[in-house]
């Protein structure tokens, strides 16, 4: 298998590990619709690279996409990662947890 190939492979293993609770639509098909080419090269390179990497485990990987996106507001993002940690295996008063060391779940200005 060329590298081309084993990320792709890779790239589509890690995508349904995470994703495969979130409706269609979201995420990928969302770029996809404004730019194929584009919708590949950020999936190859944060599915097929970054979320791949074994450094972390998936789940400790997810818990910290959670508290990152929590704390950066991005409400859409935080949706399918929240269901990504869910999906390897945090339980759902571990995700809780995280939200909550936040403090809020949102800064009150963006409420």
């Amino acid at each position: 298998m060329t590298d081309d190939a084993e990320l792709r492979e890779r790239t589509k293993r890690t995508a349904r590990l995470l994703f495969h609770s979130l409706k269609s639509g979201v995420g990928f098909e969302t770029w996809k619709r404004f730019d194929r080419m584009l919708a590949r090269q950020l999936s190859m390179f944060f599915t097929g690279t970054l979320y791949s990497r074994e450094v972390l485990s998936q789940k400790q990987r997810e818990l910290c996409a959670v508290a990152s996106l929590t704390v950066l507001y991005r409400p859409r993002e935080l949706h399918a990662h929240i269901h990504a940690a869910l999906n390897v295996g945090a339980t759902r008063p571990e995700v809780a947890g995280v939200l909550e060391e936040r403090g809020e779940p949102f800064p009150a200005e963006e409420r």
